[in-house]
């Protein structure tokens, strides 16, 4: 038969000790720039998935603030959004803009 109890990816007590996203980037962005490259990899891995709101509240300590601006000022081009998400926003907002055109002229 099948044992799932060995088919787990990690083991419950190391999934406890990781904590939450944000707890991580603040745990990381606290040493920056004392990091090695697989925790510089994992910090920019975890702030792409940030929101705007994640980003503001670790803004908000005046401890973290300095370290988190010099890092997403030496590695811009690696925790910037993609282009196709401001290509995105583009259409929608051109394809509004149309048809509410469209209903002014029809109107």
């Amino acid at each position: 038969m099948y044992d799932s109890s060995a088919a787990t990816a990690l083991p419950a007590a190391d999934t406890a000790t990781m904590g939450t996203q944000q707890e991580q980037v603040r745990m990381l962005v606290g040493r920056y720039p004392d990091l090695s490259e697989t925790e510089l990899a994992r910090l920019i891995d975890l702030y792409r998935g940030f929101s705007a709101l994640d980003t503001a509240l670790i803004l908000s300590d005046d401890a973290l603030a300095p370290r988190l601006d010099r890092f997403t000022t030496e590695h811009r081009s690696r925790v910037r959004p993609p282009f196709r998400q401001f290509a995105g926003l583009l259409f929608y907002t051109v394809a509004t803009l149309g048809m509410l055109a469209w209903a002014i002229s029809v109107a």
